[in-house]
């Protein structure tokens, strides 16, 4: 009896731990339906090349660099300007290619990206969505770069330029994060990693797709905003898993679908949906480890947890209407009564 007890207590382990990690690596079951032939086509049609300037500028022969520096000018001006061969610039550029950090950051980087050919692979992917919703869409030219640990902007998107600063994408683990200190928080820091690369380039990017009005200054204006901009992502990246759009962990991931109807009901009972109080705003839509008002299990933004789960159920509530109409919608409340959302009541997981 006693050795049955041990491989039934085994067998339940087991079990546990797999379903745990099918929850942990399952997709939500939210999918946009699509012409897939058509997407082939349109993905026949393009090209990605990724440009790589940390290559390029920790490989010049710094005895001749002004003449290097002039045959890379056409293609890298948006890091050189356009007379990057003065004194004043090789010198920069000199104390900045010999700084032992960036040797370090461009050793590690070589490292982990020998090449780009599955990156450029995905974005080729997301931008043949995209171009299937807007067929009106451009796309920027792609870089990426060793910008000296800026933690601020690990993706730069302007002046249709996107660039990736491949130094902040090295692992959580990695040596010169750790020394940051407190000037990084932790859950920011996990998200260093190579797997939120094209989310976060899809974020950056997805403001070129949606509108919204800025004299709407509302809690619920604010939510559905930034949850456009993750169904966005969600929409050119379908097989990224919620937890990489979200930035959340596995446990911050579940408290949030576990307790979706509580915050829902908790914003409506306290008469937050409406509030232009912008700190109140912020405090439910800015990142943050955890969302002050449901204690530290709860995830940070988890105002626009709601507002992608309201957009989520907008497209699926009106298969007759294109994406865009929704991206396009800057009359919040509109949205939410075309949702027809109501999130189902859970057992509470606090």
């Amino acid at each position: 009896m006693r050795n049955l007890f041990v491989v039934l207590s085994i067998l339940f382990l087991l079990n546990a731990f797999n379903s745990c990690k099918s929850c942990k690596n399952k997709k939500n079951d939210f999918i946009v339906k699509v012409d897939k032939k058509e997407i082939t086509k349109i993905q026949k049609q393009m090209d990605v090349d990724i440009l790589r300037y940390e290559e390029v500028l920790f490989s010049i022969d710094q005895n001749e660099m002004a003449g290097e520096l002039s045959k890379i000018k056409k293609d890298y001006a948006f890091f050189l300007g356009d007379n990057p061969a003065t004194p004043q610039n090789i010198k920069q550029l000199k104390g900045y290619i010999n700084n032992n950090v960036h040797q370090d950051l461009y050793k590690e980087v070589k490292k982990q990206y020998p090449d780009l050919q599955e990156m450029e692979e995905e974005l080729l992917n997301a931008f043949s969505i995209i171009k299937y919703h807007f067929p009106e869409a451009c796309f920027p030219k792609i870089y990426t770069a060793i910008l000296g640990l800026y933690f601020e902007r690990p993706i730069i998107y302007e002046d249709s330029v996107l660039v990736i600063a491949l130094d902040m994408y090295l692992g959580q683990d990695y040596t010169y994060y750790k020394q940051l200190g407190p000037m990084v928080p932790k859950y920011l820091i996990r998200r260093f990693s190579k797997e939120y690369i094209i989310s976060d380039c899809m974020k950056n990017i997805a403001y070129d797709y949606i509108k919204y009005d800025n004299k709407k200054n509302t809690l619920l204006n604010e939510m559905i905003t930034a949850g456009k901009c993750w169904m966005f992502t969600e929409l050119a990246c379908p097989q990224i898993e919620d937890s990489i759009i979200s930035g959340y962990s596995f446990q911050k991931l579940q408290w949030a679908k576990q307790n979706e109807y509580n915050v829902w009901t908790y914003l409506i009972d306290k008469n937050y949906l409406y509030s232009k109080d912008n700190l109140l705003i912020r405090k439910f839509v800015s990142d943050a480890p955890f969302t002050s008002f449901f204690g530290n299990d709860s995830p940070g933004q988890i105002a626009t947890w709601i507002g992608w789960q309201i957009c989520r159920a907008w497209i699926k509530n009106n298969t007759d209407k294109k994406i865009s109409e929704l991206l396009y919608e800057t009359d919040a409340q509109k949205i939410l009564q075309q949702s027809k959302y109501k999130p189902l009541k859970k057992n509470d997981s606090r």
